[in-house]
């Protein structure tokens, strides 16, 4: 199996031979291929960036599954770990901020550096093995049919590809004005093109790599993601910086709290398609805060680690019923 090195995969964006005016790299037949943006650190080495080209030979135990989506051609590969591992495409929708440009520019330096102290703090705070890669532009991962999770809108001509090409009708954001303004994003142009195309865009912002924030607001931003889905007007976009740890665990509380799922049958769900590490804790924490809500209860520290993995049909009532209850708050 061949796995190009994130170098590699630059030189294939610098190529615009198999590549549409939107910045999507292409495989045969027209087909949108997914960039997977991260790997874990000792099943596939040093963490960096797998880049599927347009054209590649798949070893004898790999196999290349072609799926149809809404008469759209996606590309998952089934990769040999243990011959057993499966990992869902990531879009990627590559940035058109001069990648090209001289590898010594202040620019390019400075980006760089941000990413390197971004992806620092992510592994020190969450213990993951995953990184974010700013440069390479907007990514996401289509959860369920009407809920997509990824990573921060960069320009406006992201929103129109979100309209467009995966028909989201609202966006819900979890960073904080310092992360927006941290990496240097037009928030306002932004919110302006939402405008111009209908889409709503709500705010819901936790702290980043802090587990207590993410516990705090999750109802919230959960009410928020199932007054959107339930509206019916078209998919939800929920992203936090990364999309690897806020943006996941709304998702996951979602899908915990309102599809009839356990934690761990949700948590599995989302990270069997997009690899990430949301802070199960946290999601337990907010569950336990919304089911058991009485002056009188055990801390919740002082429960077993599984507690709140599941619950039982009058808990999820009640959490429901709870949520419901912070619309327009």
């Amino acid at each position: 199996m061949v796995i190009l090195s994130s170098e590699s995969c630059l030189r294939q964006r610098s190529n615009n031979k198999g590549r549409d005016s939107g910045g999507w790299l292409h495989g045969g037949s027209g087909s949108k291929i997914g960039l997977s943006l991260f790997k874990k650190v000792g099943e596939m080495g040093s963490v960096g960036n797998i880049c599927f080209p347009s054209v590649f030979r798949a070893p004898m135990d790999t196999q290349v599954v072609w799926k149809q989506m809404k008469n759209k051609s996606t590309c998952s590969l089934m990769l040999p770990l243990n011959h057993a591992a499966r990992f869902s495409p990531i879009f990627c929708k590559l940035s058109e901020s001069g990648i090209e440009e001289n590898p010594t520019s202040k620019r390019e330096s400075k980006s760089k550096d941000r990413m390197e102290d971004y992806n620092t703090a992510m592994k020190r705070m969450m213990r993951n093995p995953y990184e974010y890669h700013h440069d390479l532009g907007m990514n996401y991962t289509l959860i369920t049919d009407n809920l997509i999770v990824g990573s921060q809108p960069q320009k406006p001509e992201d929103i129109d590809h979100l309209k467009k090409e995966e028909g989201v009708a609202f966006i819900l954001n979890l960073q904080q004005d310092k992360d927006v303004e941290y990496w240097g994003i037009d928030l306002q142009s932004i919110l302006r093109r939402c405008r111009e195309l209908e889409i709503g865009h709500m705010r819901r912002p936790a702290k980043d790599f802090d587990p207590d924030s993410l516990r705090n607001e999750l109802p919230k931003a959960v009410s928020s993601l199932e007054w959107a889905i339930s509206e019916g007007k078209g998919r939800v976009y929920v992203h936090c910086t990364a999309g690897l740890g806020r943006a996941p665990a709304v998702a996951i509380a979602y899908m915990f709290w309102f599809c009839g799922m356990t934690l761990n049958t949700a948590y599995d769900m989302l990270t069997s398609k997009r690899p990430c590490g949301p802070n199960k804790r946290a999601i337990r924490g907010a569950t336990y805060d919304l089911a058991k809500n009485d002056p009188w209860k055990e801390p919740f520290e002082s429960l077993p680690e599984h507690a709140f993995e599941d619950i039982a049909d009058w808990e999820r009532n009640l959490i429901q019923d709870r949520v419901y209850s912070l619309r327009g708050t």
